[in-house]
């Protein structure tokens, strides 16, 4: 089965849809602002599009390329259509259409004092099944510490994702959150 994958824009047809899904799925810390969200979807580097099955919304994704990196900043699946094989379907759309890229995203890292351990154990087996697996790379920000993850062969240096969510964010933004990408921890 293949999906149908939109770009979307503040006048997409199911914008709501996407809007709900994006404050729903993700903790305010984790969230860009939507107006930066959709301004930065207009660089011919990033992809922010919604997910269909025909004529069903299924969820969005919004992607940054720089270079031979593709990071998944967000994936999110309609809560009436998860768990029947639509997140490892748009991901496995994202190796095809990035086929010549490295496909990194981000995860809680595992703590077992988190209050959400459970989901994020289930999160990293659900992102190992789709064949990703730990690029050795810690990802901090103000708020919050990340394991990233690496779909492809070769190593992603820490250089590469610096260089790539330096591009994405801007000096300014970049300086506010704090950002610090560092092999195993801190």
């Amino acid at each position: 089965m293949k999906l149908l994958l939109e770009s979307i824009s503040k006048n997409s047809k199911d914008i709501e849809k996407v809007k709900d899904l994006y404050y729903i799925s993700f903790p305010e810390v984790e969230r860009h602002p939507m107006d930066l969200l959709f301004y930065k979807a207009n660089l011919n580097y990033v992809d922010f599009l919604s997910i269909y099955d025909k004529d069903i919304f299924v969820g969005f994704t919004y992607l940054i390329t720089h270079k031979n990196l593709t990071y998944v900043l967000y994936l999110a699946i309609d809560s009436n259509v998860r768990s029947k094989g639509y997140g490892s379907l748009v991901l496995s759309q994202i190796k095809e259409k990035y086929s010549k890229n490295q496909i990194i995203l981000n995860i809680e890292v595992i703590d077992e004092s988190a209050i959400n351990f459970e989901q994020r154990v289930t999160r990293k087996k659900f992102y190992e099944r789709n064949g990703y697996e730990s690029s050795g790379l810690l990802y901090k920000d103000r708020w919050c510490l990340y394991e990233t993850m690496v779909n492809g062969e070769k190593e992603v240096t820490k250089e590469e994702f610096y260089d790539l969510v330096k591009t994405f964010t801007g000096d300014s933004l970049f300086l506010f959150l704090e950002v610090q990408i560092n092999i195993n921890k801190y």
